[in-house]
């Protein structure tokens, strides 16, 4: 990964990209513009990447629960978090575990948030929107580079939450799962 290149390392890359450029007789003009859009996306590319953290919640979650796991993931993954969530900001729904993810990543700093609302309005998905969205954000997080986990807020009567768990176990994925209340 770029991450593990050292500064020594990078100078080294922007020297091979200058020798390439030279050697190719690309304009100054736009030769200053290639090493300045490579120096930058090389940077950004070997920071480290936050812990991704897919979240499945009951819909009566204690949001004081949902709020101190969460921060306990935070702190271990130093800080930095990206959280994927299952919640529409648009309707404000499913409420429980799914909005106090999102409410606390919205206004927690070094934290940002991808919202994945359920298709409810495709005909064809009507009755398992949320099945699917749930698989699709495990597929979202396996398909990223870096570190992810599942967090799941579980209680008896949580069928769709139970199912995520139980498919990111199915998956081989590192779920952490705790009671929702």
């Amino acid at each position: 990964m770029l991450e593990h290149l050292t500064q020594s390392e990078r100078a080294e890359l922007r020297m091979l990209l200058a020798h390439i450029l030279d050697d190719e007789r690309v304009p100054p003009e736009a030769s200053d513009y290639i090493r300045k859009t490579f120096r930058d996306k090389l940077e950004e590319l070997a920071r480290p990447r936050p812990l991704t953290l897919v979240y499945t919640g009951w819909r009566g979650a204690a949001r004081h629960r949902v709020r101190d796991d969460l921060e306990a993931v935070r702190s271990r993954a130093g800080g930095r978090l990206h959280v994927i969530v299952g919640y529409n900001p648009d309707t404000d729904d499913p409420p429980g575990g799914d909005r106090w993810t999102y409410e606390w990543a919205m206004n927690t700093p070094g934290v940002t948030v991808e919202a994945h609302p359920a298709p409810w309005h495709v005909p064809a998905l009507s009755r398992a929107a949320g099945p699917y969205r749930n698989g699709f954000m495990l597929g979202v997080a396996v398909g990223r580079p870096g570190e992810f986990e599942v967090l799941a807020h579980l209680h008896p009567q949580s069928r769709g939450a139970a199912g995520t768990a139980a498919y990111a176990e199915y998956m081989g994925l590192r779920i952490r799962k705790e009671a929702a209340t």
